[in-house]
């Protein structure tokens, strides 16, 4: 009786196991957690009854024979249960991410305006770098090939589209309008995630400047530099 009761449990978990896999892509992480769950707080009561009462797989199945409608009530309650918490879980992790993430904007109008002091004159730096670097190279090779002087204007014109970049950033910073000083900080000093991770793969952090070179006077004295 026992290896044919096996048999048949093994056979239906077979074609449980290939239903599964079937259905598996129609299935959503939410509810395939929740199943797990179900699953294993019925595991763990059907191994706390034998451990404790030595009720086995036997005594489960004459059980289900005589009270089948209680024992649906019971699963029906035990899956409304697991969802209620899980949906708990979900909302306290959610709200707590949130928390996280504004956290974030919790903070002084002060430091956002310094920290966006920093980016601007770190993303000058590493503009410029980058075009005294193409003008070296553009000598070189016009040195060597005897190019023409006017294909060294790219390295020029980086330049000027740097510095065009740099004014239009501290306008708010040098001469804020009405509308600048009622938005939030953080909207209004909003820094390129992108063009951050870019500078510090460049080896360009914001806390390389020195605080008092980042104050509006010497901003300002950037802004209009002799030769432009």
């Amino acid at each position: 009786m026992m290896t044919c009761f096996l048999s048949r449990f093994l056979g239906l978990g077979r074609c449980g196991l290939q239903v599964l896999e079937r259905r598996m892509g129609h299935f959503n992480h939410c509810t395939l957690a929740l199943a797990t769950l179900d699953l294993v707080c019925i595991v763990c009561l059907l191994h706390y009854q034998l451990v404790q009462h030595g009720r086995d797989l036997f005594f489960w199945c004459d059980e289900l024979d005589q009270r089948l409608v209680e024992y649906m009530l019971s699963a029906v309650v035990l899956m409304a249960s697991v969802s209620v918490l899980g949906s708990c879980v979900d909302g306290f992790i959610f709200s707590a991410l949130i928390q996280r993430k504004m956290s974030r904007f919790d903070m002084p109008r002060q430091y956002f305006e310094d920290r966006y002091r920093r980016f601007v004159f770190m993303r000058l730096v590493r503009q410029l770098e980058q075009a005294l670097k193409v003008q070296a190279k553009q000598s070189e090779l016009g040195e060597r090939m005897m190019t023409p002087l006017a294909n060294l204007s790219e390295a020029q014109e980086l330049i000027k589209e740097a510095i065009d970049e740099f004014r239009t950033a501290v306008r708010i910073l040098l001469w804020p309008n009405r509308s600048d000083l009622l938005a939030e900080a953080f909207v209004l000093f909003h820094i390129s995630e992108s063009q951050l991770s870019d500078l510090t793969l460049q080896g360009y952090r914001l806390n390389d400047v020195e605080g008092e070179d980042m104050s509006n006077s010497r901003l300002s004295h950037m802004l209009n530099p002799i030769w432009y």
